[in-house]
């Protein structure tokens, strides 16, 4: 260093010691531009900061990019600072500024970045002196509000408060200032007024850091904050994070909670279809078979008649601490029962002869043999069977597609994933549960056991599974995505299915019953569609700072798009600096590349802007005010 002039060691200095001080800074990233040491700087600061909209609303912006320049005349003079991203406060303006009240030339410009921070987060600002006159009497107006931030910037994972690179001082000619005794108390205080510098004598060297306001969530009014307790780890030294492999936030909101509510809904409607679109009456018409439509309905009457016969037999049996499946249980009840109760089975036993008159009638009117007339039954149960399978199917599978269309920001390919997911469920519900009716009929005899007749509906219930599966497998066609989507709907759907036996011995109430199954079962497909398809992923990108914190997108084979435009795959549409289309991750050669789109405030990786990088485990990457880290198997 001996050789430099006065200037290049103050730089060379500079540069010393911003690599001390921001190595793994959690809130600041400083990059040099240009050849080192380097005499232009760019620095991203991720703390609360705000700005005005055209409307007069004021916004909260949690990530800020400043640019500093050395001129030939650094330090004599201050070094030129400009604000690239929108803020509204005093001391910025068109960009500009105004650091009169922090610049001295003993000032390290560590210290002008960290008090540019402070700035930001309107913990220290000058309103009698501003640069913009606006912002100064809202500020004052104002001032309850602040700080707007409150992050200590001082402070950086790896940098030492001991150690610190010596700072020198020179005159207009070039020569040290040798410091041989502690430097005066005496200060000046420099203002802008206009955007020139002023200064005057002030006694002390006392310097406020913050102003002597609180804040709290409820006095900002109209004004949002974006969340800071997760902030980037170690941005500096890309490569090193690590991520958990399996999201279950994701499952939860992805998953669970779509086909939950897919599972009610579909409950619900299947109840109304049965009693108005899908009863078997209805059902028999549709097939074409009229004749059978009084039959129906005369069984429909019995089975209701059934049930409160022996809702009242039970309730007897319980009175007189008897044994419902004793011998003489029911002998006994018949034998003291009630006007009333006679009057039910009365009907009961009148109502079945007219069932029996009714299917004799639609026998001679069919014309067939007895064979096909029971083959014609059949068909019409698992023709019924099928249209209530494919309405619990239409909607556990148009949630879900709802769900992955919401998760990933997009409207119109929310419309698009609810279509597939609906459209394939629908399809493959109604055969899956016409399929499962044959089954059960075929395979389960009056004496097979209760774990046959559960495995054979759990049989049945998975083939509807796989069908939503491989729906929700195909919005994002790869192959082991969609494997992995149709093993978890068949796993789901079968343990589903095997339940529901059991559930109706427990819950005597047949609907109550089957609404418990079938939500089960629609539980039990979002965790295992959830659940496989994170098993499934080869790379993520996952939100750690921005209104989408905590949240995890796939990056799949192909082009994977980001921005704020519903045509992207990867949607942040609350992120109002976020392009469009923002960037592109291309699957080359089994490499992800980061391509940047042309967006007005590019794309930054580990600190640097990129127009292409390719992309390693660990990388952060900022785009508008979000931050997300790349993930990889």
């Amino acid at each position: 260093m001996e050789n430099m002039s006065a200037r290049m060691r103050r730089i060379t200095n500079d540069w010393e010691q911003i690599k001390k001080d921001f190595a793994g800074h959690r809130n600041i990233i400083v990059a040099p531009i240009g050849p080192l040491p380097p005499e232009k700087y760019h620095v991203t600061y991720f703390i609360n900061g705000i700005y005005l909209l055209p409307d007069g609303r004021i916004e909260t912006l949690g990530r800020h990019e400043v640019e500093i320049t050395l001129h030939a005349e650094y330090p004599r003079y201050k070094p030129i600072c400009k604000i690239l991203t929108p803020i509204w406060h005093p001391n910025f303006r068109d960009g500009q500024i105004c650091i009169g009240d922090i610049w001295g030339a003993g000032e390290s410009l560590t210290d002008i970045i960290i008090n540019i921070g402070d700035m930001i987060q309107y913990k220290s600002w000058n309103s009698y002196s501003p640069l913009s006159a606006e912002a100064a009497q809202w500020a004052m107006e104002n001032r309850h509000l602040f700080p707007v931030g409150n992050i200590n910037l001082h402070i950086a994972d790896y940098a030492s408060a001991k150690d610190e690179v010596d700072i020198e001082l020179f005159e207009d000619k070039g020569a040290v200032i040798q410091r041989d005794s502690p430097e005066s108390t005496d200060t000046d205080t420099v203002q802008c007024v206009d955007g020139e510098m002023q200064t005057s004598a002030a006694a002390g060297n006392e310097k406020q850091t913050e102003n002597d306001f609180e804040i709290s969530a409820e006095e900002l009014a109209g004004i949002e904050f974006i969340p800071i307790a997760q902030r980037m780890q170690n941005v500096s030294q890309p490569g090193t994070a690590k991520d958990k492999k399996v999201n279950f936030k994701t499952i939860l909101v992805k998953g669970v909670m779509w086909a939950l509510i897919g599972a009610l809904l579909g409950f619900g409607i299947s109840e109304f279809a049965d009693k108005n679109i899908t009863s078997d009456a209805n059902v028999a018409k549709l097939a074409g078979h009229p004749e059978l439509e009084q039959y129906y309905e005369y069984r429909e009457k019995i089975s209701t008649a059934f049930e409160e016969i022996d809702s009242r037999f039970q309730n007897y049996c319980k009175e007189n601490d008897m044994d419902p499946d004793g011998n003489t249980s029911m002998q006994t009840w018949m034998s003291s029962m009630s006007l009333e109760d006679q009057k039910l089975v009365a009907d009961y036993i009148d109502l079945s002869d007219k069932e029996e008159e009714a299917l004799f009638d639609a026998y001679l009117e069919f014309g067939g043999t007895e064979d096909e007339f029971g083959d014609m039954i059949a068909g019409i149960t698992r023709l019924g069977t099928g249209l209530w399978s494919a309405f619990i199917a239409l909607f556990i599978g148009l949630l879900l597609g709802i769900g992955e269309g919401v998760f990933y920001g997009s409207k119109e390919k929310t419309v698009k994933y609810a279509l597939i997911g609906a459209g394939v469920s629908l399809a493959v519900g109604f055969f899956s549960g016409y399929l499962a009716q044959w089954m059960y009929s075929g395979m389960i005899t009056d004496r097979a056991s209760d774990f046959a007749a559960a495995f054979v509906r759990g049989m049945g219930w998975a083939l509807m599974g796989l069908g939503i599966g491989v729906a929700i497998g195909l919005i994002k066609p790869e192959k082991k995505r969609m494997l992995f989507c149709a093993l978890g709907g068949l796993v789901g759907a079968f343990i589903g299915g095997f339940l529901f036996n059991y559930v109706c011995d427990i819950i005597p109430n047949d609907i109550v019953a089957r609404g418990a199954a079938i939500v089960i079962m629609g539980i039990l497909i979002g965790v295992g569609v959830g659940l496989l398809e994170q098993f499934s992923k080869q790379a993520w990108l996952k939100v750690i700072r921005g209104d989408f914190e905590g949240k995890e997108y796939l990056v799949f084979a192909g082009t994977t798009s980001i921005g704020n435009n519903g045509k992207n795959t990867i949607v942040l549409f609350k992120d109002k600096l976020v392009a469009p289309h923002h960037c592109d991750i291309v699957l080359e050669n089994n490499r992800y590349i980061l391509t940047d789109q042309g967006s007005p405030l590019g794309t930054v990786v580990n600190g640097m802007k990129i127009q292409r990088h390719v992309l390693k485990q660990g990388d952060a990457i900022a785009v508008g005010n979000s931050v997300l880290v790349f993930n990889t198997k």
